[in-house]
């Protein structure tokens, strides 16, 4: 993505002794599309971790983050947010419904030591929803108008890391800049994946709505040999299958461009050996059907089932990157959480990633 080299995390912070701390995380969590709810504030609780971290030492913070995307049933206002993360700081979190406007920047002015600010969700800025090069990013309104009020920047963000956006790459253009609590951890955990050597099995769990997205990443694993198998589910699992049975009912249900649809074709023909799909799906109305056969796919079947956990329990890493059905209901959340009770089981190292993952795996216990 071209971020620039990270000089260390976040305990070098103990040298300052004054000045504002721009912290970008990432408080996206699965929102209720009906009632604007937040069903799980695990990611909100876990950056509240660096947060207190730097209230401690009598900083001035403010914390910046974006939740869902435009057109999204997700893509709300963070005021709710700002309240959640109160609760876990202990202290009160100033909220403003605004980001770089002319009252956004009177308040971080005003912010005195110890205090935290949250300004609304980034993606309200048009720029944020766009990705380029560093450098050029760090031009836009956003960084312009919000760095010259900071000292430091922390980026905090390990789920939104792989974008090239101007709250992710511009900010440590122009100011002094390291990783917090969450993203260290994070890389080295990532780490153990990716140093992992010979005679060492390491399974993809691939669902979850970003098609797009977990599409790319599963065709570049696949392409530098990271992993050994790719389980696919979610909606990615219904765009693979509408190719390979030629299903144009699955597919509508599936919104991708032509791109997503050429590396989804590339992947089945260069690793057909290392993908498994489902062999069985289940529907709306409950019922278990043969995917060339499926109208919808809410949720892997009980063959599919049993399919996964046998790769599964032969490997030594686990990861999963999304859910596997609608696991908002419980009556197609059956899947994933049969197969994550067997990555935990049986795996050596399991990694999950995800809002929706996250939220099941508490569900679930």
């Amino acid at each position: 993505m071209g971020l620039p080299s990270l000089p260390s995390s976040l305990p070098t912070i103990n040298l300052c002794s004054k000045g504002r701390v721009l912290v970008r995380v990432d408080m996206n969590v699965p929102i209720n599309r009906d009632s604007g709810e937040i069903l799980d504030d695990y990611r909100i609780e876990a950056h509240s971790k660096t947060i207190k971290y730097l209230v401690d030492l009598g900083l001035p913070v403010v914390v910046v983050t974006h939740q869902g995307r435009p057109g999204d049933p997700e893509f709300v206002s963070l005021e709710t947010h700002a309240k959640v993360l109160s609760k876990y700081l202990g202290m009160d979190v100033r909220f403003i419904d605004d980001v770089i406007g002319p009252r956004a920047r009177e308040e971080i002015s005003k912010l005195r030591p110890g205090e935290v600010l949250m300004l609304d969700n980034l993606r309200f800025i048009s720029e944020e929803v766009i990705e380029g090069e560093p450098q050029k990013l760090a031009n836009t309104y956003l960084v312009r108008k919000l760095a010259p009020l900071f000292n430091y920047f922390i980026l905090d963000a390990f789920a939104t890391a792989h974008r090239s956006q101007p709250s992710i790459v511009g900010f440590p253009y122009v100011l002094p800049s390291c990783m917090g609590i969450i993203m260290e951890r994070e890389v080295n955990a990532l780490g153990k994946v990716l140093n992992a050597r010979g005679g060492v099995s390491t399974v993809l769990i691939a669902g979850g709505a970003k098609v797009p997205e977990t599409v790319k990443a599963i065709k570049a694993l696949l392409t530098k040999n990271l992993i050994n198998k790719v389980l696919i589910g979610g909606l990615v699992g219904q765009l693979f299958l509408a190719l390979r049975h030629g299903n144009n009912k699955l597919l509508s249900n599936v919104k991708v461009d032509q791109g997503t649809i050429n590396d989804a074709m590339d992947v089945m023909k260069l690793f057909s050996d290392k993908i498994v799909l489902p062999v069985d799906a289940v529907q709306s109305d409950g019922k278990v059907i043969e995917p060339s056969n499926a109208q919808s796919m809410l949720d892997i079947g009980p063959g599919t089932i049993e399919l996964f956990n046998k790769h599964i329990l032969t490997a030594d890493i686990a990861i999963m990157t999304g859910p596997l059905g609608l696991v908002e209901v419980d009556q197609f959340a059956v899947g994933t959480r049969e197969v994550m009770r067997v990555m935990v089981d049986n795996a050596q190292f399991t990694i999950i990633g995800g809002g929706h993952t996250i939220m099941s795996a508490r569900k679930f216990g």
